[in-house]
């Protein structure tokens, strides 16, 4: 059975701006995906961590599409933009580009989170205020379980 990236943690940036994965996430980068790993961001408030891997797979799916949309193509160029590709050193730490660390804004702390097939990095203040005090209705949650009790709805996220 595949393991997925769940839960979240809050991590301190040392001096030379790196994080220390969690061990629970490190295990699954280095079992399931090797150590190289991508990071990039969309809407300048996170860092999407992508295993190589998994990023890869994105890519192979854009590659699909000779003629791409123009949105497509802005996250192509945003991605590329913000994008590194590193890996996770011997320690299990890993550099956070000056780039995408100031655009972030991200401090001493930083939150963590799993996204069953990525990772997400926060700067802690600015996730508290956007999602710390989020719940879902009634209907969204009918809404979200009707998706994912809809295999077709499912197929092409797999």
């Amino acid at each position: 059975m595949k393991k997925r990236f769940r839960g979240s943690f809050i991590l301190k940036i040392d001096d030379r701006s790196r994080i220390k994965i969690p061990s629970q996430y490190k295990n699954i980068l280095e079992n399931q995906y090797g150590k190289e790993v991508y990071l990039t961001s969309v809407n300048n408030d996170h860092i999407l961590f992508y295993p190589l891997k998994t990023w890869e797979t994105i890519e192979q799916k854009i590659e699909k599409n000779k003629f791409r949309s123009r949105k497509i193509e802005d996250f192509i160029r945003l991605t590329s933009y913000w994008g590194t590709e590193t890996e996770i050193d011997p320690r299990g730490r890993i550099l956070i580009p000056s780039k995408l660390r100031e655009k972030i804004n991200l401090q001493e702390n930083v939150l963590i989170i799993g996204q069953i097939d990525y990772l997400a990095i926060w700067n802690c203040e600015e996730y508290e205020s956007k999602y710390a005090s989020k719940s879902f209705s009634d209907r969204e949650l009918d809404e979200i379980s009707g998706i994912l009790n809809d295999e077709s709805a499912l197929s092409g996220n797999e």
